[in-house]
């Protein structure tokens, strides 16, 4: 009723909560992960419920953001920014895209399949624990949570999908601190989204020769002696010799203090390839989306290495940021890495529409 009064006397109101600003001036790096869902609450919900997280911001997205995606004048969205409470980076955004028909990125898609972005990955403290809550919020495993051994050091592992394909996985320290990291109640900020990649020096090459970001870590898992893996391969493949995996890690630079981007790749497995579909409006982990400080100096440095981009500069606004300028690169397995620079903290705009 007040915004039908409103409408009438012709005040400005807001149609979203939005909360406070966040502010991007110190930080570079993966800031959020992006993902496009078919129900925004009951995505939600999960999320608030399960991993505890809080809404950062929420409503109608600006339309200058649907226009710098490329995606059609008449489309509408809708988001709700998550994360950990008092923690301003390793944010999970979920936004409804409406007005165009939209297909899961990474459909029945089984982990080595490549193309998109194929999971995230939150530290949990009761793995068991947030294991059995995701499934009685619609989750499967791929494999019952396990170990393995990274550079000498022991973890439990286990990858979920749920809703819209989004895979999430759970990664839990045995007998190591959380100390360095901030506080959380069952899943930490995001530290990482991994793509399954069909060419692994294309992709490292990529991450480090052309967009000249530093390798955190290049490794491969080991598995326990009989073969059990979170990622649903046979075990009997894996004790066969007929897999090779590799991966490795990457930070916009040693001195970024947001997320990562992993690269994923299976030698000996060939399965169905998703990069065709890895961009909006459709379903699933959608985008990484980057803060750099200079995005034109960013987007020169790269330029000169010979990246081509996906998605011009281009001026939006993104609650809670304000406005930004934007660009989108898109890797070779054709996910999209959206670089933004907060051009105004202090702006009144933080980037949602108004009801006139």
């Amino acid at each position: 009723m007040k915004h039908i009064l409103a409408t009438l006397l012709g005040i400005v109101m807001t149609t979203s909560l939005a909360h406070a600003r966040i502010d991007l001036s110190q930080r570079q790096g993966v800031q959020e992960i992006v993902v496009s869902v078919k129900n925004l609450a009951q995505a939600t919900q999960v999320y608030q419920s399960v991993a505890r997280f809080e809404v950062k911001s929420e409503g109608a997205v600006d339309p200058s953001l649907a226009a710098a995606w490329g995606l059609p004048a008449t489309t509408t969205m809708h988001d709700k920014l998550l994360g950990v409470p008092g923690v301003e980076k390793g944010l999970l955004r979920l936004v409804k895209i409406e007005g165009s028909p939209q297909v899961q990125i990474r459909s029945s898609a089984r982990p080595y399949d490549t193309g998109g972005i194929f999971n995230f990955n939150s530290l949990v403290k009761d793995m068991d624990g947030v294991f059995e809550d995701l499934r009685d919020h619609g989750f499967q495993g791929f494999a019952d949570p396990n170990r393995y051994t990274l550079f000498g050091k022991s973890y439990a592992g286990a990858l979920l999908r749920g809703q819209d394909g989004v895979v999430i996985n759970l990664l839990q320290r045995v007998n190591q601190s959380y100390d360095d990291f901030p506080p959380f109640a069952t899943m930490s900020h995001i530290i990482n989204a991994t793509q399954m990649v069909a060419d692994y020096r294309e992709s490292f090459d990529f991450f480090t020769k052309k967009l000249g970001w530093s390798v955190r870590w290049e490794a491969s898992p080991t598995w326990p002696p009989d073969g059990s893996n979170n990622m649903g391969v046979p075990n009997s493949i894996l004790l066969s010799g007929q897999v090779k995996e590799k991966a490795a890690s990457f930070a916009l630079s040693k001195e970024a203090d947001g997320g990562t981007i992993e690269i994923f790749n299976f030698d000996g497995i060939k399965g169905r390839d998703f990069s065709d579909r890895a961009h909006p409006p459709n379903l699933g982990i959608l985008i990484y989306r980057i803060h750099v400080r200079d995005l034109e100096a960013y987007a020169a440095e790269i330029a000169a290495r010979g990246v081509v981009l996906h998605r011009p500069i281009v001026r939006a606004v993104i609650a809670p940021y304000g406005a930004v300028k934007l660009m989108v690169v898109r890797a070779p397995s054709g996910a999209w890495l959206e670089f933004f620079q907060q051009l105004d903290v202090d702006s009144p705009n933080l980037g949602r529409s108004t009801l006139r």
